[in-house]
């Protein structure tokens, strides 16, 4: 009698009944532990479920739920923790009412805001080295009104007459030039035009002036848009600074 071939039956899952009674007890363990802690305000429990459930909302491990509905299983989003405080009324004498974290137990509180923001700008620094720049003791701006030209059209008149009266100053030391390009409208691609046209008139002001490398760092073009309701917009501003030297 020749033996019978069982039919395959796939992959074992029955791992998953022992990993999620140890998930379970890793998690009963927790808040045992947190139910032994001095602080009891439910932030510390808070803390430790919602990267609990964090994991579980990318993990994305498939569930006992019907073919028809999901075969993943889903988290729903879990709101803060409530803190229960004493109502302001009593007259109790280490409790005014405002909270529980007004005791004098020298412990740390974390605002998580303020905790999130510090470490965005520790990123930014690290991906952006800043600077200090020098201060300023004076400036003076110069706006054209009119229209500006395309790109490879002469110098406008206004511009030329600008650059006629900050050009000595830019060959002496302690002086900076900003070229402003304010947008037509408040949109991205107006901000983009604008950036791209304060680029062109920096271009054709370094060309005009014929500085040095050195002098030419000293001349910067930004593009902004305007803020006023009430003040006519120019298309663009000229400023000369006079910076404090050490």
């Amino acid at each position: 009698m020749s033996l019978c071939k069982c039919p395959s039956v796939g992959p074992n899952m029955g791992y998953l009944v022992s990993f999620g009674n140890c998930m379970t007890a890793l998690l009963a363990f927790f808040i045992v532990l947190n139910s032994l802690a001095k602080e009891q305000t439910g932030a510390n429990l808070h803390s430790g479920t919602g990267s609990f459930i964090r994991s579980t909302d990318s993990l994305g491990l498939p569930g006992l739920f019907p073919k028809s509905r999901s075969k993943h299983a889903f988290q729903l989003s879990e709101s803060a923790p409530l803190y229960m405080v004493p109502d302001p009324d009593e007259n109790t004498p280490d409790r005014n009412g405002s909270g529980p974290d007004d005791n004098d137990d020298a412990g740390r509180i974390l605002d998580r805001q303020q905790e999130d923001f510090h470490r965005f700008l520790q990123e930014m620094r690290r991906r952006s080295p800043l600077e200090a720049q020098p201060d300023v003791a004076g400036e003076v701006s110069f706006d054209i009104l009119g229209k500006l030209p395309p790109p490879g059209s002469p110098l406008m008149p206004e511009f030329r007459e600008a650059l006629n009266g900050i050009g000595p100053h830019l060959r002496q030391s302690g002086y900076a030039v900003e070229i402003t390009v304010w947008a037509t409208t408040p949109s991205q691609t107006a901000w983009i035009r604008a950036v791209e046209q304060a680029d062109q008139m920096r271009s054709d002001a370094l060309k005009y002036l014929r500085l040095s490398a050195a002098q030419s760092r000293q001349v910067t073009a930004v593009g902004r848009t305007w803020i006023s309701a009430s003040v006519r917009r120019p298309a663009a501003s000229i400023t000369l600074r006079r910076l404090v030297t050490p």
